[in-house]
């Protein structure tokens, strides 16, 4: 199911059930809705998904979907739907509905393999705000309606919408509206015409001339009105009211089934049924350009291609077909049919629909599909009616005519072409409709208005495609140097895995944070711009030796020179085997061979013992203290004779190596690994990145740094301060480098002991508090450890972060 980062979806639209109309329902999230008008049509199968249902009030038309909706998911739901509403309605539920006369009662029915029940009734107050799983905020506020009634303010990201739901005159709305800036679009209750005056005031409902009045207390000019729960009885009387009155401010509409609305108003809710003949068309030819242009999601540009060209046209369906790679079919991205309900493709899911064939079999152009010739032709095509047409071959449209009961009649086929003037693409329009609901021919304007907009639109996809793979190139560029650097050394390449991984998971948190980090809000670039770097952050190590990327052993280099020295030890204990056995020639007395016995054993041992320490010395496990030297240097003075020549035991850079106080890394090759942080900036700083990416470089190189100042990176930012993206990274990098467990020089960490090494890193400002924090506190890091981490290392956690 899409999920709606900054909207919301219009399941149901009318105040009244009819043959093409729904009510009142609106989806604000994944599993979330206002109302239950319509769940089950207007979600289909993904109405299983719904966990939080809304109530304005107990009238028919807002719960009517709620039994079906247990009843027909009972054995797939694994959590109780949860229903909130004002005590009242709660009570109403409880008493009228499900009492096991009318319904059973679902509040006392356990779920199938489940330890609860399968509905939680929930009362909530006025000005209580419900807050969901992502973050989106809904506040039940007064209204004027019934005694258990209220409307909501639903929240995302800083933008918000006030739904009135079913309302008589209420300063409380507009009171809300006036105060809270972050509503910029209110959906407003007109049932009636305004003729029904006193039935409106019976039933608490508002009428065009009613809601013009009340618009008077609205202070705010920024503020869209999108208006709902029209009675389909009075549908067009109740348009032309309201179009008259000029209710529908910002660019607001009378709502539909399906409608998408934008809590921001970055976009017009773009699921119009219908467009208003006498809107200026080229006003809408520059709106519908501007919007296609900045749209970056690909399949709601699909979506906003035909929807703008069916409300140019008044065009009741239509199908948006491109051309496939190989250019030899056509292929399905949208269709969408007003009058029967269809929407199919773009943010509705992908069409499963075969691709219709540009060449038949023989090779032959396929001159019988009117989209086929359209694409392989270039030109426009405009049939007033289908069924008289003898040029093309429409079995298929009339199967589907029978098959549904809808008449085809007048069709608009449009090529979409690119800057090179090639075909990318077919627009097909079906049956204009004028102010009647009559089908009546594509008009000349039509053809000249779209043409222009699927040259527009042509270049958005065009546009749109060269920026999605520009951008695929350059993460696949991305992530083959990491996998290049992975072909060096192994734990490396898992390394930057992780850690990018780690830093994206931190970003995208804090970016929907409302604590600490509510006043930080990345931008997708941004966002981009953080994994990217991430990804990056170790590009320097491609020049860096693989013996001492991968320095298992203090004795390694290309090899591990512990075997060499084993060897010299082997050498001097036959030296002194060979001594011992000619010195036992030499005497007979058994004294003497008894003490050469008992010296040459007691010189072997010692061999031996010093061996051992040598090899414990050579694995950097533990720390080196004076006495450890002391003894490596004397271990080393023993004397080794080859070839006639002799020499000590250990050579001087094998003593240098073993005496290396922490780790496997002489000072030389330490400062060899910390020349990748200069080496990545140098390296990043020659690639021209975008300007959205431009602090690429500097994120990446800056991972070693510290919050109070010092670590290491490249000289030229090395005084720079920390941004947040670099604490992030820094972050990652050592939460990752903490807990790693396949490093060939060091004992993986326990969860307990890395986050203990953190705490302290904390306290020295060498990372930023607030970042380690918020990873604990929001348990990213058990995420994390739970994915990575082995079974030896998950300890008991005793480190507390609010005392750090």
């Amino acid at each position: 199911m899409k999920i709606m980062k900054n909207s919301i979806k219009i399941l149901g639209a009318y105040g009244s059930k009819g043959t093409k109309s729904s009510t009142t329902c609106i989806q604000i999230n994944t599993n979330s809705v206002i109302d239950a008008g319509n769940i089950i049509r207007g979600l289909d199968e993904n109405a299983e998904f719904i966990d939080n249902i809304f109530l304005t009030h107990s009238h028919l038309d807002h719960i009517n979907d709620i039994p079906y909706l247990i009843d027909g998911f009972f054995e797939k739901r694994t959590k109780p739907i949860t229903i909130y509403g004002i005590e009242k309605t709660i009570k109403d539920l409880e008493n009228h509905i499900f009492n096991w006369e009318i319904w059973p009662d679902f509040c006392e029915i356990e779920l199938v393999r489940q330890n609860f029940k399968a509905i939680e009734l929930v009362p909530i107050k006025i000005n209580e705000t419900i807050i969901l799983d992502d973050d989106t905020k809904v506040t039940a506020v007064e209204n004027n309606h019934t005694k258990s009634s209220c409307g909501y303010i639903i929240s995302k990201n800083d933008n918000a919408v006030l739904f009135s739901s079913d309302t008589y005159c209420c300063d409380a709305i507009w009171d809300n509206i006036n105060n809270n800036l972050n509503i910029k679009t209110a959906i407003i209750d007109v049932s009636f015409p305004s003729r029904f005056k006193t039935l409106a005031s019976d039933s608490k409902h508002l009428t065009p001339a009613l809601l013009k009045d009340e618009l008077t207390k609205l202070k705010r000019d920024d503020v869209r009105i999108y208006i709902n729960h029209i009675k389909p009885a009075y549908e067009t009387e109740l348009r032309q009211e309201i179009h008259d009155l000029n209710l529908l401010l910002n660019d607001g509409k009378i709502l539909d089934d399906g409608d998408v609305i934008s809590l921001s108003n970055e976009y017009l809710a773009y699921n119009t049924k219908r467009s208003n003949i006498k809107r200026k068309e080229i006003k809408k030819l520059i709106d519908i350009g501007k919007s296609l242009t900045s749209e970056k999601n690909f399949d709601v540009l699909m979506e906003k291609i035909l929807l703008g060209a069916k409300e140019f046209s008044d065009a009741d369906g239509g199908t948006l077909y491109l051309v496939t790679d190989d250019e030899k079919r056509l292929k399905f991205q949208v269709v969408q049919t007003d009058s029967l309900g269809i929407k199919m493709g773009g943010t509705e899911g992908k069409i499963t629909w075969p691709e219709l064939p540009l060449y038949l079999e023989d090779g032959t152009p396929n001159e019988q599909m009117v989209a086929a010739l359209c694409a392989l032709e270039g030109k426009l095509i405009n049939i007033p009616n289908v069924y008289e047409t003898k040029d093309f071959n429409f079995e298929g449209t009339k199967k589907f005519d029978e098959s549904t009961g809808y008449r085809t009649k007048s069709m608009l086929v449009i090529p979409m072409k690119n800057h090179d003037d090639d075909v990318i693409g077919v627009l097909q329009l079906l049956n204009k409709m004028d102010s009647n609901g009559n089908t009546i021919t594509f008009t000349n304007d039509d053809k000249q208005l779209i043409e222009s907009m699927a040259s527009q639109a042509a270049v958005s996809i065009t546009n749109n495609r060269l920026i999605s793979e520009l951008e695929n190139l350059l993460d696949s560029f991305i992530k083959s140097i990491a996998t290049a650097i992975g072909e060096k050394s192994e734990y490396t390449a898992g390394h930057i895995n992780r850690v990018a991984e780690i830093a994206e998971t931190l970003t995208n948190a804090i970016n929907n944070d409302n604590t600490v980090f509510k006043d930080i809000k990345f931008t997708p670039d941004e966002v981009k711009q953080m994994s990217r770097a991430a990804w990056l952050h170790d590009i320097g190590k491609i020049v860096t030796p693989e013996y001492v990327v991968d320095k298992g052993k203090k004795l390694e280099t290309i090899y591990d020179r512990i075997e060499t020295v084993k060897a010299k030890f082997e050498i001097v204990k036959k030296d002194y085997e060979l001594q011992y056995y000619k010195n036992l020639s030499k005497t007979s007395s058994q004294k003497e061979q008894q003490e050469l016995t008992v010296n040459y054993h007691n010189k072997i041992s010692s061999l031996n013992d010093d061996l051992d320490f040598v090899i414990t010395c050579n694995t950097g496990s533990e720390f080196m203290e004076d006495e450890k030297i002391n003894r490596i240097n004397e271990i080393a003075k023993e004397k080794l004779e080859i070839n006639g020549k002799k020499t000590n035991l250990l050579t001087e850079n094998e003593v240098y190596n073993l005496c290396i106080r922490k780790g496997t890394l002489t000072n030389e090759e330490r400062d060899v690994i910390n020349n990748h942080v200069t080496m990545s900036y140098k390296m990043l700083e020659t690639m021209p990145f975008p300007k959205k990416l431009r602090r690429v470089p500097v994120i990446a190189g800056s991972h070693h740094k510290m919050v109070k100042g010092g670590g290491y990176s490249a000289p030229e930012i090395f005084d720079l301060p920390m941004t947040i993206e670099d604490k992030i990274l820094a972050v990652a990098d050592v939460f990752e480098a903490l807990t790693a467990n396949d490093r060939p020089y060091k004992k993986a960490n326990s969860l307990n002991t890395s986050l203990k090494i953190l705490s302290f890193m904390v306290k020295d400002e060498h990372l930023d508090r607030d970042i380690v924090k918020f990873f604990v506190d929001n348990n990213l890091h058990l995420d994390y450890a739970n994915k990575y981490l082995s079974e030896e290392q998950m300890d008991e956690i005793t480190v507390d972060f609010n005392n750090v």
